[in-house]
């Protein structure tokens, strides 16, 4: 199969997703040759899942030959196999869950090993447990963190690389699988309003003292509405970002592409999506007082920029909105320039350089 020119569903998830794949661990080439290898739709979950099962195997051998960095990011890049294998997988649901259960299992492996490694950290909602990673930067003295919330499709699992920004820049990340988001699923479907949940977690964060009680939001795509919406309702975030979200999904869900739509299916509970997306929308709401950053890439073919006019215009703290031409939904395609950029803007938000005076840490533990 030639990968330039693939057919059906493929080329659709190529076409909008193949820089994700890669820059959260799968190398170009590797990715090419298992899209290749899987041939048209119906061979997808099992090429990838046999890739993760292939790294797996690497990831083993160096554990137990005392490698353990090479083993954390073997671990890790299966997860990711197994992640997009299955993100876009809704034909076979038990097969789907399946290969979502082993992305997690694999990837708590790898949170040990990685650098720095990521403590896995679990806490009770009103129904059920939600689940996130906790990195923290080498050094003395408590952090400010970045709180991630990922999209409709993406989870925990996949940001060990987006991470690194934030913890380069001495901050730390807490990677979080919201309601019906990854292991979030156990709590239902996504849903548009996180504020209580993420005061929960937000609770439990603000008593460690390896963190000095400043959290910022940080969304992709679904997660930079969450971030938003969320930021709005909670006086203790010091910032949010928002990259390639939107401030009404109805506004725009007629002209979604239909894989994008087969997702939303999955993603929101219901074969109704226009119906549902209604509700995903900050009309009404007093947008959030702390300072904001909105970055959407101007070749999005899936969310539109005036979405991100409207996500700014919905901001009282002091925005800072950044439409970056070439970059494609998540702006992926231009990694370098969008990833340093929100970790940077969010560095000096804290440290005083930017967008007003210093976010002052908070309380510590108590």
């Amino acid at each position: 199969m030639d990968v330039s020119a693939p057919a059906g569903k493929v080329a659709s998830v190529v076409e909008h997703w193949l820089p994700r794949m890669e820059v959260a661990g799968i190398a170009s080439a590797m990715a090419r040759e298992v899209i290749a290898r899987a041939g048209d739709w119906s061979g997808w979950l099992a090429a990838w899942s046999e890739e993760g099962e292939r790294h797996a195997a690497l990831a083993a051998d160096a554990e137990a030959r005392g490698w353990h960095l090479t083993a954390g990011a073997a671990y890790a890049r299966a997860a990711a196999c197994y992640h997009f294998g299955q993100f876009m997988a809704f034909e076979d649901p038990a097969a789907k869950e399946a290969a979502a259960a082993r992305k997690c299992a694999l990837y708590r492996r790898a949170a040990p090993l990685l650098d720095p490694p990521a403590e896995f950290l679990e806490v009770a909602v009103d129904g059920g447990t939600l689940r996130g990673y906790l990195r923290r930067p080498a050094g003395t003295g408590p952090q400010a963190l970045a709180l991630i919330l990922p999209g409709s499709d993406s989870t925990k699992e996949e940001f060990p690389a987006l991470e690194q920004v934030f913890l380069a820049r001495g901050m730390a990340t807490f990677a979080l699988d919201g309601p019906g988001q990854g292991e979030g699923r156990s709590l239902g479907p996504l849903r548009p309003d996180i504020t209580a949940e993420l005061d929960r977690v937000a609770a439990v964060l603000r008593r460690r003292s390896d963190l000095d009680g400043r959290i910022a939001l940080v969304g992709m795509a679904f997660g930079g509405f969450l971030a938003l919406r969320a930021a709005a309702g909670l006086g203790w975030v010091a910032a949010v970002i928002s990259v390639n979200g939107f401030a009404d999904l109805g506004a725009f869900e007629p002209g979604l592409p239909q894989v994008y739509r087969d997702n939303l299916r999955f993603a929101l509970g219901t074969p109704d999506v226009a119906l549902r997306a209604r509700d995903f929308s900050v009309a009404g709401l007093a947008g959030p007082r702390c300072p904001a950053l909105v970055i959407h890439g101007g070749r999005d073919r899936i969310f539109p920029i005036a979405e991100a006019e409207a996500s700014a215009a919905f901001c009282r703290g002091g925005v800072t909105l950044r439409i970056l031409a070439e970059g494609n939904h998540v702006c992926n395609n231009i990694h370098w320039i969008y990833r340093p950029l929100m970790a940077d803007w969010l560095r000096d938000v804290l440290d005083g350089r930017a967008a007003g005076s210093a976010v002052p840490a908070g309380p510590g533990p108590g």
